[in-house]
């Protein structure tokens, strides 16, 4: 939602950026709708690449709300894919 009202709302935004910044997230959607322990995984390895881009973007001086927006989140969907990957890979370990 943040790509989506940064991108084709706000000025300097546009459709191009708004796919460049979706399209890598949807490529686990699939297996994240299967539920399966790798996805999460490949999920969190894609986040590390926005966790890197949003903090180098926070850290210059005339930057604005979005990027620390957008670093946040990407920490906590980060937190929050590492732990389920870790959960379910459990899990399966105690089912076998």
């Amino acid at each position: 939602m943040l790509f989506v009202i940064w991108n084709l709302f706000l000025p300097g935004g546009s459709i191009k950026w708004w796919t460049l910044q979706t399209v890598p997230l949807l490529l686990v959607l699939p297996g994240l709708i299967k539920q399966t322990h790798r996805s999460y995984l490949w999920l969190c390895f894609i986040l590390l690449l926005y966790l890197v881009a949003g903090t180098v973007e926070v850290m210059m001086p005339s930057r604005g709300w979005q990027h620390g927006a957008l670093t946040l989140l990407s920490f906590i969907l980060f937190i929050s894919a590492m732990m389920t990957s870790r959960w379910q890979r459990l899990l399966q370990v105690a089912d076998s």
